[in-house]
């Protein structure tokens, strides 16, 4: 009987000693609800990163003691676990011409909840992304999904790409080694046929048809002759966005500007060191954006920091005019004719799943400005940083 109390008494404190068991990424089936993959005691970032996938929501942790693979200690990488969003399906990234980073720290359910509910989100995943610098660390991860699953398919689109569509599991996986990135993702509810991503480029499964599957990405689009309120900006010939100038004008200018109505105000956190990165202003019905680089001793003192970048990613939701006679819908020729030569840093004209993207880049003193021409090279957007 003595035997039997005192186990039940140390009993509590064995529970208590007991670590929880880490959670094996190569074995989720990526359909888990988030709170059972996530832990608030990690620094837990959800929103946006446009460079990493547009059209989905992120929930990123770094250096979190959580996670493995196959076995393989993970408390060194990052880790995203991509959510399922009807309202970031748009067009918004097409021609955004640069990174959109809108991440916010998130301590506890709650919070989880009301960020997942401003998104229209899902409250499940259906994906994971590992990054992963060390070269021997890709190459132990490679092994371990060759060991599992074969060899892989080869990327067409890069030098070391590989891809699986393991569909007895529901699973594409794709392991991008030249842009430290392994990407599994839940297929049941994406395309059979088509597949796109930065790190990837689009890969053809059989049958893809990608001006369909890029229509389904942008299904939530707003169109360009329904929107309301248009801002009215004046670019002058130094490309000063209605007297707010680049790289001078500070937080306090923009606020003062009749141009800060309808924008809200972001905070792009370090998730490593907690400190301010930039500040964002966003009006994304218009998809209009003001960056603003915070000073480091004092980011609140919005006299001190200065924009650094502005964003104009479709020409059509604004009424824009330029001082040097630039309209928006001209031509990339008629443009170039119209730019002073020696300004012009560089052209590019994409192909491909790249043709909506095409650019003129012009030095201007110390910031770079990039006009924006759609599929048809007609000037679509711009932004200057």
């Amino acid at each position: 009987m003595k035997i039997h109390l005192f186990l039940l008494a140390i009993l509590p404190f064995m529970i208590c000693c007991t670590k929880p068991e880490k959670i094996d990424l190569s074995e989720l089936k990526l359909d888990e609800p988030l709170v059972r993959v996530i832990h608030f005691n990690d620094s837990l970032f959800v929103g946006v990163e446009t460079v990493e996938y547009p059209f989905c929501l992120f929930a990123e942790v770094e250096k979190s003691q959580e996670y493995t693979f196959e076995g393989i200690d993970l408390s060194k990488q990052k880790i995203m676990f991509q959510i399922n969003s009807e309202k970031l399906k748009t067009d918004s990234i097409s021609r955004f011409g640069g990174a959109h980073i809108d991440l916010k720290l998130v301590k506890n359910e709650n919070e989880l909840v009301g960020t997942l509910r401003n998104f229209d989100a899902e409250d499940k995943i259906y994906g994971v992304r590992i990054a992963i610098e060390d070269p021997s660390l890709k190459l132990d991860i490679l092994k371990k999904i060759e060991l599992k699953y074969g060899k892989g398919t080869k990327n067409p689109n890069t030098d070391n790409g590989l891809y699986w569509n393991v569909k007895k599991e529901n699973k594409y996986i794709f392991f991008a080694p030249d842009y430290d990135r392994l990407i599994i993702l839940n297929s049941t509810n994406l395309s059979k046929t088509c597949y796109w991503d930065i790190f990837n480029g689009l890969l053809d499964f059989g049958g893809c048809d990608n001006e369909k599957y890029m229509k389904e990405l942008v299904k939530n689009s707003t169109k360009p002759e329904d929107v309301r309120n248009k801002p009215v900006v004046k670019i002058d010939k130094n490309w000063n966005l209605n007297n707010l100038v680049t790289g001078k004008s500070t937080e306090d200018d923009f606020l003062k500007s009749p141009t800060s109505k309808n924008f809200e105000r972001i905070e792009e956190i370090n998730g490593s060191s907690g400190e301010i990165n930039q500040i964002v202003y966003q009006d994304e019905y218009h998809d209009f954006y003001f960056y603003f680089a915070a000073n480091p001793k004092s980011p609140e003192s919005k006299k001190t920091n200065s924009i650094k970048c502005y964003s104009l990613n479709d020409l059509k939701k604004v009424e824009i005019s330029f001082e040097n006679g630039l309209t928006a819908g001209m031509k990339f020729e008629d443009a170039i004719k119209l730019l002073d030569k020696k300004t012009i840093a560089k052209t590019i004209k994409n192909e491909g799943e790249l043709s909506f993207a095409n650019y003129i880049i012009i030095k201007n003193g110390l910031y770079e400005v990039s006009l924006v021409f759609d599929e048809n090279l007609l000037f679509s957007g711009m932004f200057v940083k």
